[in-house]
């Protein structure tokens, strides 16, 4: 037998058993989990602010990162812990270069004079609870019976600066732990 025979040999001796080896000892498996976002854009509105100026939120979207607030203003805002954090960390979140925008039902006199001292803009849905309002478009109108201006249920929304939004079936989904959001966010994450 050459040389050269006796080599191949040995390669292929080397490699056969390189195989029977790799296929009696399996590899450690690794689950691979995929999840799917459903983001699609957000839904838009015109609404007024404290200062009876137009806020249009197609303005905002594809230029800032976007927290929308919507909260109960049945008690006023000086009475909302939510908001009161969200008044006092303003500054550090507009820092972060997120735009804050804050919508509710009409506010009465007193409590429009507590969101004149909100360093951003706190919106009144006028018409909550019909179709073509926002607060039914988001999801958040706690629906009255007929006639009546629809009261808000509180949630945050994130809407990333593509304008897109995570969804939930026919409705933009709500950050799951407001408090938990709020504090990564205000922590710059």
């Amino acid at each position: 037998m050459k040389l050269r025979d006796k080599l191949f040999c040995t390669v292929l001796l080397a490699v056969v058993t390189a195989t029977v080896w790799r296929i009696l000892t399996p590899r450690e498996s690794v689950n691979v989990t995929r999840t799917i976002v459903d983001e699609r854009p957000a839904p838009t509105f015109q609404l007024l602010d404290q200062n009876g100026r137009q806020a249009n939120l197609q303005s905002y979207l594809h230029r800032h990162r976007i927290v929308l607030v919507f909260f109960d203003a049945s008690k006023g805002l000086d009475s909302d812990p939510l908001m009161q954090r969200i008044r006092e960390f303003a500054p550090a979140i507009k820092r972060t270069g997120v735009k804050l925008l804050a919508v509710s039902r009409p506010l009465t006199p007193e409590f429009k004079s507590q969101a004149e001292n909100f360093p951003f803009p706190v919106l009144r849905d006028t018409r909550s609870g019909y179709p073509d309002s926002s607060s039914v478009k988001w999801g958040t109108a706690i629906l009255p019976s007929p006639g009546a201006v629809a009261d808000i249920r509180p949630a945050i929304f994130v809407i990333e600066q593509t304008g897109l939004v995570e969804w939930n079936g026919e409705t933009p989904k709500p950050v799951e732990n407001p408090e938990l959001f709020l504090t990564q966010l205000i922590s710059g994450r």
